[in-house]
C-alpha cells in the first residue's frame, strides 16, 4: 500500500509552452538551462516528506546533501522514478500541455494529472486579458486598465500617444513577451516585434508607464471555488520587467511595510479575492499570485495597480514568502546567470 506523497517539480518553460498551446513544445536552451540549473528552488514549497524531482542525469546524492545542508526535509526523486511512488499529488511549477506529456512519458498515473479540460481552462486563464477582468470586477478605477488590441496600426496608435508604455503578447512570463516603448519614433526594432506578436498571439496587451514605487504581490491558492489569500512578496523587477529581487521576511513585516505606504490595502486585497472568485477560482485549482505596484500618480500621490498580471502558477514570490514566513530567513534574494548557467542567492 504506497502512502500518498507529494511531488515538486520545476518547469519555467510553462509560460513558453502555454503560449505554444500544444503538448509538444520544445523550450529554447535558456529555458532548459534554468529547469535544470534551479531544479531544486521548489524544496522551499514542498511541505516535509515531499520529494522534488530532478532531471534523471542531475547527481542525486549531491543534490540529497544541498537538501540536508539547508535543513528542507524532501528528498529528490530521477524523473524516471516517479512512477515507482505509485499514486501522488504533482506539483509543477505551472499546468500545462507539455509538462502533462512529458509526465506521462516517465509514468506517472494518469489520474494524478489533470484533464484536458483543466488544462484547457489553465491556458484561457493565463492570457493576459483575464487582468482586464480583474481591473473590470474592481471598477476600473485605481489605475488605468490594459488595454486589448489585435490591429497593428491600433498599437502603433497607442505607444505613439502614450510613450512609455507597455506592449504584452497574452502569453508569457518572467519578463518575456514584453516591450518597453521608450522611443515610439525612433525605435525601429518595436514594429517588426509587434507585427511577430501579432501573428503568433493574436492580439497584444497595452499598458501606460507608470511611476513606480514599488513592485509587489498577493499570494493565493485556489481550491473548492475560492481563492484564499497564503502571503505577500515584494520585489524589484528591472527595466524590461524581469525579476530583480526578492525581499525574504516574515509575512507580517512585508504587510506592514505594504501598509505604511497604502493604508487600504486590505480591503483592495479583499476585493482582489471576490474578483478572482468570480472570474478565476470556479475554473482553477492550484497556486496564483497577482503582480501588484504601487506608483505615484499625476498627483504625486501613491496610488495602487492592482492587477498588473495574473500567474496561475507558483512564482518567485512565492519561494520567497516560503523563505522568510516557514524556513525563518531574511535578506534579499536573486537569480544570477545566463547562458552559462544559473543559481539563486540569498543576501543576508
Amino acid at each position: 500500500m504506497h502512502r500518498m506523497v507529494d511531488v515538486y517539480l520545476f518547469n519555467p518553460e510553462h509560460d513558453l509552452a502555454l503560449a505554444h498551446g500544444a503538448h509538444n513544445y520544445t523550450a529554447p536552451p535558456f529555458a532548459r538551462q534554468l529547469r535544470h540549473d534551479l531544479r531544486l528552488l521548489p524544496a522551499w514549497l514542498a511541505p516535509a516528506g515531499s520529494y522534488v524531482a530532478i532531471p534523471d542525469d542531475c547527481p542525486i546524492d549531491e543534490d540529497r546533501r544541498w537538501l540536508q545542508g539547508h535543513g528542507l526535509d524532501v528528498e529528490p526523486i530521477a524523473m524516471s522514478r516517479i512512477a515507482d511512488l505509485g499514486p501522488c499529488r504533482i506539483h509543477p511549477w505551472g499546468w500545462d500541455a507539455t509538462v502533462r506529456h512529458q509526465l506521462l512519458a516517465h509514468g506517472a498515473p494518469g489520474d494524478c494529472l489533470p484533464t484536458d479540460e483543466e488544462l484547457a481552462w489553465t491556458r484561457r486563464l493565463s492570457h493576459r486579458r483575464t487582468t482586464i477582468a480583474i481591473h473590470q470586477a474592481l471598477g476600473n478605477v485605481f489605475s488605468p486598465p490594459p488595454v486589448e488590441l489585435s490591429q497593428y496600426n491600433d498599437v502603433v496608435d497607442f505607444m505613439r500617444t502614450h510613450p512609455g508604455c507597455y506592449l504584452k503578447m497574452p502569453w508569457s512570463g518572467s519578463g518575456k513577451g514584453i516591450y518597453r516603448v521608450i522611443d515610439p519614433l525612433g525605435d525601429r526594432h518595436v514594429h517588426h516585434w509587434i507585427e511577430g506578436a501579432l501573428r503568433r498571439q493574436g492580439s497584444l496587451l497595452c499598458e501606460l508607464g507608470l511611476d513606480r514605487v514599488q513592485d509587489f504581490a498577493i499570494e493565493c491558492e485556489c481550491r473548492d471555488g475560492k481563492a484564499m489569500l497564503t502571503g505577500y512578496s515584494v520585489f524589484d523587477n528591472d527595466f524590461h520587467s524581469q525579476f530583480g529581487t526578492g525581499k525574504v521576511a516574515p509575512m507580517q513585516e512585508l504587510h506592514r511595510l505594504l501598509v505604511a505606504c497604502y493604508p487600504d490595502l486590505d480591503s483592495v486585497v479583499a476585493e482582489v479575492l471576490k474578483a478572482l472568485d468570480a472570474n478565476v477560482s470556479p475554473h482553477y485549482m492550484g497556486p496564483l499570485g497577482i503582480d501588484m505596484m504601487l506608483y505615484r500618480n499625476s498627483n504625486g500621490h501613491v496610488a495602487l495597480n492592482p492587477c498588473v498580471e495574473v500567474n496561475l502558477r507558483m512564482t518567485m514570490g512565492m519561494v520567497t514568502a516560503a523563505m522568510g514566513e516557514r524556513h525563518g530567513l531574511r535578506g534579499d534574494f536573486s537569480i544570477k546567470g545566463g547562458d552559462a548557467g544559473y543559481c539563486f542567492s540569498l543576501s543576508m
